[in-house]
């Protein structure tokens, strides 16, 4: 086995355990609870604040620190996704 071969077979293995401790701590609950709390679904440039209705001035700093929660709970549902169509392919 080439040096590649066992760095790629070791990676796999890497991303395997990974995904697979990720789905053992990471319940839809969970990524429910994330969404809400960090209000990922809202568009970036809030016009007025969800709470008081008041309108508020667009923060393009706040606006990237949701983006970069937004693409945190994203990453989980894909490993997560993935982890289930490894298991449901190993189930078969």
């Amino acid at each position: 086995m080439t040096e590649e071969e066992q760095f790629e077979q070791d990676y796999k293995a890497y991303v395997a355990t990974r995904r697979a401790h990720l789905a053992a701590h990471i319940t839809p609950e969970t990524i429910a609870y994330l969404e809400a709390e960090f209000q990922t679904n809202l568009p970036c440039y809030q016009t007025r604040n969800p709470a008081t209705g008041e309108p508020v001035e667009p923060n393009p700093i706040m606006a990237a620190i949701r983006d970069g929660q937004r693409e945190v709970i994203l990453w989980l549902k894909h490993e997560l996704s993935q982890y289930e169509k490894q298991q449901q392919k190993t189930n078969q």
